[in-house]
């Protein structure tokens, strides 16, 4: 069974090292367990796990402050990707964002990461600009991406235009 768990001071001892363990595989940087605690500490960021039984399989954190979700880290374990994994982590997000009020959601990315590229772009997410040499590891630049909600006056309630 898949579940999704939000990582908090209380929990955070216990997840650390499948946190990180995920983290070290997935980028050339990796976040540093001193990076995640902070997040978890901050007011405006959470953190999210996703859970198959008791084996941890990604996660998720971002950012909402000002009307706006921002990105700032998802990776699932390299053995589990093509799964669907990612999508139920953006959506999870996305859900979370749209309640809090959030107008839309931003993110960067590497160019030569094409399966998170394909990600987002399948999320509706849409390029709205370059970022130069972003990425300090690799003086990379990081394509800016953006996918907007719908925010319009109707009584329903507010939905993605793409995957919710």
């Amino acid at each position: 069974m898949i579940s999704l768990i939000r990582v908090t001071a209380e929990n955070f001892d216990r997840l650390e090292q499948r946190i990180l363990a995920i983290e070290k595989v997935s980028f050339p940087s990796p976040w540093t367990s001193e990076a995640f605690r902070e997040e978890v500490q901050r007011s405006f960021s959470s953190l999210w796990v996703l859970q198959d039984r008791e084996d941890l399989v990604g996660y998720i954190c971002f950012w909402y402050m000002a009307r706006e979700l921002h990105l700032m880290n998802i990776a699932v374990h390299p053995e589990r990707r093509g799964e669907g994994l990612g999508r139920m982590l953006l959506e999870k997000m996305i859900v979370v964002g749209i309640r809090e009020g959030a107008e839309c959601a931003l993110l960067e990315v590497r160019p030569s990461n094409s399966p998170a590229r394909d990600l987002y772009k399948k999320a509706g997410f849409r390029e709205i600009g370059r970022r130069a040499k972003y990425y300090r590891d690799t003086d990379e630049d990081a394509i800016l991406m953006a996918l907007q909600f719908n925010t319009s006056g109707d009584a329903g309630p507010r939905r993605s235009r793409s995957i919710i």
